[in-house]
Parts: structure tokens; C-alpha cells; sequence
């Protein structure tokens, strides 16, 4: 959880005063702009595209449209981190698009969002390119008939997905299309089974009266409505560059300010869309087939310059949260992976795992693999820095920025599905904790429980906090019995007052009692287990855990997970689908514990009864010992978006009638989690 100390609290109430001024400055220096997409516009060739983007007639096999990789209910992507193409079955938006006997393709389906006319380079290695008007740079040479109707690179690169084999033109032997000598005469077999239909011929005549049709007119209406109907610029940043200084809440500006000052992002991201027509190598780690050799070299397969080795071209990132996985490949899940990513581009390389197999594959996505690491390292963009140093307020501002302050209002506006609970939580100093133990003296309940937390083990890494929606595992042992407890955040909303962040979570939980026996077995294993981690390791984690010890450890987690299936999760299902993991396989691990002691309230608001729960926990540190944290949450039923406002005013109003300060806020929540994973390696290799 994000919280200042006083010393940065101070800072920040500086950076009130003049965040908004050096703001300016990086908007002058970067020549940030709002999107403009007011040329040009004709509303008869949208209309045209619309139907065109639709249709399935563009495919060799008639079997896939535009849509089914570019859809507009999935932001205009597939949501996957490899395409998947001609041959597989339904569209993301719909449950999910299956392999099938399609292709596993070494990219993913860029998103279609703020194209404009103006734009020079298309594809993540920029093969198509608009020279000057009427003149392109593409794979295959376009003649001068067909590149004199296109006004626009986005035209230009509607033409190739047509006549890809793997994506929409189908193998050899499976239509006359995919049977054609050439691309351009593939061209002329669309454009005849397209013009064949009498609607489209009264459409294009309208447009294009006394002209003959050819795939040239076809791209330019794909291309008229992709520009002018994914177009999705009204976010808090368009409208805070245009002046409006309140647009921005004192979380996103930091969060700005970093991307733009420290963290370096506007090298790169900077101008209109927020991307410079650029190629840079940025260490991503190869994942799936490649383009050749199980690789992918990017850049250098179109310019043949060494210099270009593993460069992808820059995108733009209004309404980057709503288009994940990330970079060419996928290979990244969230923004925060991506952030530290760069904050650390040798080590997030080097350690790089897949964890998520996808549901959608009937092949396995192939992982990295590391003995190119040195290469990539080596050819590293001039533009990055070896190290950012973010500080995890740093990293979390950042994040907040991007994800909500580069995002369409449209979105930022629709409420979150499902049931949850919200609830927030701010990690104390015992000066903190003191002061709301004192004012919750009179009327609060006194309890105290051990949680032991669990997460899974996959591909030799836990897997529940890599998903981009987190879940956790715990078992909460009290004076009433033991519960599991399933908690999956959904969505969180962050703002900021006096320097203090406050993060509010929707959560879904399900919470299960459990019967004493099991639960009775799991913690006596449990503790047994983790007994025996902390003989043998020293503050300075330098002694080995004898192999009869590891075997015994080995036993504990095995009857552990016998037990855990035992429990009648709902839940495990979802995991399972998140993972592409049978539920049977499923691998929980314990990585942490804490014995809690705390003094809880129920206090009416306006909204809902809002319960208090003030914690000191008792924490197993790195080395095994003990450690002393303290923490306030604030947990209430669903808080709907438009409410959240309110909800956040409730809260600071509260911590401000504590009389709590900057320097009441911080400390740190130790978990044991390094040292599980180091002896869970060491069993499992």
C-alpha cells in the first residue's frame, strides 16, 4: 500500500505549490498536444469501412474479419500477447478466440487507437511506410494505381493482413486466393468478390463515381473508419495539456512528473501521440515462436542495419491500460511489470519467466530464452538508463498516471461488474496506531487471529501476483474457527490530500469456514514447515537446509495441497482459467504468516456502515525473525465509481479527526516470501 512519510509528505506540499509549473515546462519541452483528427473526415467512406472492417468476404476462406484481431469490445486488439490468425475460432470479445488450426504468430494485434491521417509508420517493425502523398514504402511494392487513392500509411497497411497467409489470405490449396502468383493478383480476387455484391457496388460508385474499384478504395474506407471511430483522446492528461489544471488529481500529477523528469518516458513518448516514429531495442524478453529461428529481430528484418537488432517501434499509450498484455510480444502482463521492467532492464531480463500459459493456445507458448540476454543487453537503445531507482511510491504514482490519467473518460466512467467489497488500507507507525487506539478506545471489539498466506507455484515462480488482476490465498485462524478466504482485486481508484495516497480496492471475496480437521492438518504442516525453513536460516541466509529437512518440507507442502483440494473454493475454477492450469494441478504454496491483534468499529456514513479494523500484526521477517507492523483499514460494502469521491472524503475526514500527520504514516510489511521461493527452487528445480 502506497504511504508517504512526513518527509515526503513535506515534499509533496511543496510540489503543490509549483507541481503545475514544472508540468508546463515538460509540456513546452515535449511539445505534448492534444489528439486533433478534424481533417479529412468523410462520413460515406466511414460508413463503407464500418461494413468492410465487418466483413469476412476480405479473408482467402471467408473465415475472419478485421474484427476477430481488432475488436472494438476488447479496445481494438485481441487481448492476447501472439495473434492468432486465419483458422482460429471466435473473436476475444466473445468468451475468448481459440487457436483452433490457426497460426501462432510471433506478434501481437496492435491496437487501432488515435490513428491518424498523418501517420508515417505502421506495424511493430514500421514495414510499411508513407513516404510523401502517393508514394509508400511496404514489403510489397504497390503500383502506382493502387498507392495514388491512399491518403494515409493506415491505408497502405490494410492491404497486408489481406494477403498473409497466416492471417487472412489462408494456406495454399485451401482457396483460389491463397492460390494466387502474387499479392497484387490476390488484390484483384478480392476486389472482385467484394465488388460482385450489389450493395457495395452502389456504395463505392457513390463515392468514387466514374472510377474503377480496386483494393486501393478498399484499404482507404478500412482505413477512414478505423482513424475516426477509435479515436478515444478525452482524458484527464488531453484535458489538463488544453489548461484545465484541476483535470489531474495530485496522484497523477506525480505520476507525471516522474514520467516525464526521472523516469525518462518522454525520450520516447512525447509530441501529439505520445510516440515518436522511432525503433529502439528495450530488452523485451522472446517469447513464442519468433520470426525465424525461434526470434524475433525486429527492425533489422526491414532495414538490414545491425543497429536495428531487436527494435520495435514506439506506440502511443492514451488508453494504455486498457490494451495488456504489453510490447510487441505480450511478454509483459501490467503496467507495474513494464515499469519495473525499466527501472531494471538487466535484471527483469535475466529473471524473466512466462508464468501465464493462456487458455487460448493449443500449443504452448514457447518461454525466453536467456542465452540471448547478453546480446540484447549489449544492444540496448542510447535512450535508456541502465537503472531508474524508482522508490515504490515512485513506481505507483507512475502507474496511476497511466492508468487512469491516460484514460478515456468513457471508460474511467463505467462501473465495475460483479459484487465486492471496497476497502482501504494505510500501513501505520506506532504513533499512528496509538493515536486510533486511542480513539477507538470506547466502542470497538478486541480479537485476535494468525493468517497464513498461500500463493501458487508455477513454472518456478508464484503465479498470483503476476496475474493483472491479483488474488490471494488465506486461511484466518480465530477464537471462532478457521476460514479460507479468497480476495481478487477487481479494479482501485488512488487519490491524494496533503500528501497522503489513498488507495481504494474493489474487491471479490469468498470466504469459506472450514471443517477443524482441515484446517487443523494445513497449519500444523504449515508451522512445521516454516519450523523448519528458520532452524537453518541465518540473518545471513548463508546456511544450507540439510536435504532431510527439505525432504520433510517437501512431505509438508504435498499434504498441504492434498488438504487444499479438499477445500469447496468456487474460485479455484477462475484461477485455474487465468493459468490455463487444471484445477487438479493447481501447486499451493505457503509464504507467509502473522498473528494479528486488532480493535475493530462499525461506523455509519452516508454511503454505508463503514467498519474499522486497526491491526498490530506480528510478522516472520527474511531471516525468521519478528517484527512488529501496524496498520489501519477502512472495509464497506460495494462503492460504486460515482460514489468513490465521497467515500475517499469519509475516510481523510476520519484520519483527520485522529489528528494523524505525515510522520504517523509508513513502515513496511515484511514477508518471508524470498526465502520460501529460494527453498521451494531448491526442492523443485
Amino acid at each position: 500500500m502506497l504511504i508517504l512519510t512526513l518527509a515526503l509528505s513535506l515534499i509533496n506540499f511543496v510540489m503543490a505549490e509549483t507541481i503545475d509549473q514544472r508540468l508546463e515546462g515538460y509540456i513546452q519541452e515535449f511539445k505534448l498536444r492534444p489528439i486533433n483528427h478534424t481533417q479529412g473526415y468523410n462520413p460515406q467512406l466511414f460508413e463503407l469501412g464500418r461494413k468492410l472492417f465487418f466483413d469476412k468476404n476480405l479473408s482467402g476462406n471467408k473465415n475472419i474479419n478485421c474484427a476477430e484481431c481488432h475488436h472494438p469490445r476488447v479496445m481494438t486488439h485481441d487481448g492476447l500477447p501472439l495473434s492468432i490468425g486465419e483458422g482460429a475460432r471466435g473473436i476475444q470479445a466473445h468468451g475468448g478466440r481459440m487457436q483452433g488450426q490457426g497460426k501462432l504468430l510471433a506478434r501481437n494485434s496492435p491496437a487501432l487507437l488515435n490513428l491518424s491521417y498523418d501517420q508515417k509508420l505502421m506495424f511493430w517493425d514500421g514495414r510499411v511506410q508513407k513516404i510523401s502523398n502517393g508514394i509508400f514504402k511496404t514489403p510489397v511494392p504497390l503500383n502506382s494505381k493502387i498507392s495514388s487513392v491512399l491518403r494515409s500509411s493506415v491505408a497502405a497497411q490494410a492491404l497486408f493482413p489481406m494477403v498473409d497467409h497466416a492471417e487472412m489470405r489462408g494456406q495454399k490449396g485451401s482457396n483460389p486466393i491463397a492460390d494466387a502468383e502474387n499479392e497484387e493478383k490476390a488484390w484483384d480476387l478480392l476486389t472482385n468478390r467484394i465488388m460482385s455484391n450489389k450493395e457495395y457496388q452502389d456504395l463505392f460508385n457513390a463515392i468514387y463515381p466514374n472510377q474503377e474499384i480496386h483494393i486501393g478504395h478498399i484499404a482507404e474506407a478500412i482505413a477512414e473508419f478505423e482513424i475516426n471511430n477509435f479515436s478515444f483522446s478525452n482524458t484527464p492528461y488531453d484535458k489538463y495539456i488544453k489548461g484545465d489544471t484541476k483535470a489531474l488529481n495530485e496522484v497523477q500529477k506525480m505520476g507525471m512528473e516522474i514520467f516525464f523528469g526521472k523516469g525518462k518516458c518522454g525520450s520516447c513518448h512525447q509530441g501529439e501521440q505520445l510516440a515518436l516514429d522511432e525503433f529502439h531495442n528495450i530488452g523485451v524478453p522472446q517469447i513464442g515462436p519468433g520470426k525465424s529461428g525461434g526470434d524475433d529481430l525486429g527492425r533489422l528484418y526491414v532495414t538490414g542495419d545491425n543497429r536495428d537488432l531487436y527494435a520495435f517501434k514506439t506506440p502511443g499509450l492514451r488508453n494504455v491500460a486498457l490494451t495488456a498484455p504489453y510490447m510487441h510480444n505480450g511478454s509483459f502482463k501490467t503496467l507495474a511489470q513494464v515499469i519495473e521492467h525499466y527501472d531494471d532492464i538487466g535484471a527483469s531480463l535475466m529473471s524473466y519467466q512466462l508464468i501465464n500459459n493462456w487458455k487460448n493456445y493449443v500449443e504452448k507458448i514457447q518461454d525466453h530464452d536467456h542465452s540471448s540476454d547478453e546480446i540484447r543487453l549489449k544492444n540496448l537503445s542510447t535512450k535508456l538508463s541502465a537503472n531508474l531507482y524508482f522508490e515504490e511510491e515512485e513506481e505507483k504514482a507512475l502507474v496511476e498516471f497511466l492508468r487512469t490519467g491516460l484514460t478515456d473518460q468513457r471508460f474511467l466512467d463505467q462501473e465495475v461488474e460483479g459484487n465486492y467489497k471496497t476497502y482501504v488500507r494505510f500501513q501505520l507507525k506506532e504513533s499512528g496506531f496509538r493515536k486510533l487506539q486511542e480513539a477507538l478506545a470506547s466502542g470497538s471489539t478486541y480479537s485476535q487471529s494468525s493468517y497464513y498466506y498461500f500463493d501458487l507455484f508455477l513454472n518456478g515462480g508464484f503465479a498470483l501476483r503476476e496475474l493483472e488482476r491479483p488474488i490471494r490465498l488465506i486461511i484466518q485462524e480465530d477464537e471462532k474457527g478457521s476460514t479460507f478466504i479468497f480476495r481478487q482485486l477487481l479494479h482501485k481508484e488512488a487519490t491524494a490530500k496533503d500528501g497522503i495516497i489513498l488507495e481504494s480496492n474493489f474487491n471479490k471475496t469468498e470466504e469459506i469456514k472450514l471443517e477443524s480437521a482441515l484446517a487443523e492438518d494445513i497449519i500444523a504442516n504449515y508451522q512445521d514447515m516454516f519450523k523448519r525453513i528458520y532452524q537453518y536460516i541465518t540473518p545471513e541466509m548463508q546456511q544450507e537446509i540439510p536435504l532431510s529437512e527439505l525432504g520433510i518440507i517437501k512431505r509438508n507442502i504435498e499434504e498441504m495441497n492434498q488438504i487444499f483440494h479438499q477445500i469447496p473454493s468456487q474460485n479455484k475454477t477462475e484461477i485455474s482459467d487465468q493459468l490455463n492450469v487444471a484445477v487438479d494441478k493447481l501447486f499451493f504454496v505457503p509464504t507467509s504468516f502473522n498473528t494479528k491483534e486488532t480493535y475493530s468499529q462499525v461506523i455509519q456514513t452516508e454511503l454505508s456502515p463503514l467498519k474499522l479494523i486497526l491491526q498490530m500484526s506480528s510478522i516472520r521477517t527474511e531471516s525468521g525473525g519478528i517484527e512488529k507492523t501496524w496498520a489501519i483499514e477502512f472495509e464497506t460494502d460495494k462503492v460504486l465509481k460515482k460514489d468513490i469521491q465521497k467515500f475517499n472524503d469519509i475516510i481523510f475526514y476520519y484520519l483527520k479527526n485522529a489528528d494523524l500527520i505525515g510522520s504517523d504514516f509508513g513502515g513496511h510489511s515484511p514477508s518471508p516470501s524470498k526465502t520460501t521461493g529460494k527453498v521451494l527452487k531448491t526442492i523443485y528445480p
